[in-house]
């Protein structure tokens, strides 16, 4: 007898959310203009890109890592504590940066 899948389910409650699923509109503008031309950020876009980025990186899901050692959850920890002190445009990217060094893409 071949055991029996279960479907996981579609959106966990505590997996990270993606900004192409935020319905009010806010969220995509501002990730769309950080892509195209970033220096048309307004304090408000970085907020919501802030808020978003600490959503995704803050979700449980990623402590449930099988394959984390001390580097790795250090580097979790750390990309946590960094993303609310992202003021500008060259701080997303540079968080970005970090975090797709750690194989997280949020975008």
């Amino acid at each position: 007898m071949s055991p029996r899948l279960v479907p996981l389910p579609t959106d966990p409650a505590d997996a990270p959310k993606y900004w192409r699923d935020e319905t009010s509109g806010v969220l995509a503008r501002a990730i769309r203009v950080f892509l195209g031309d970033p220096g048309d950020l307004t304090v408000r876009d970085v907020a919501y890109i802030r808020a978003y980025l600490s959503q995704w990186i803050q979700s449980p899901a990623w402590d449930a890592n099988p394959h984390h050692d001390d580097r790795s959850r250090a580097a979790l920890a750390e990309l946590r504590a960094g993303v609310g002190a992202i003021a500008d445009a060259a701080d997303i990217r540079a968080w970005l940066f970090a975090a797709l060094g750690e194989g997280h893409d949020p975008l």
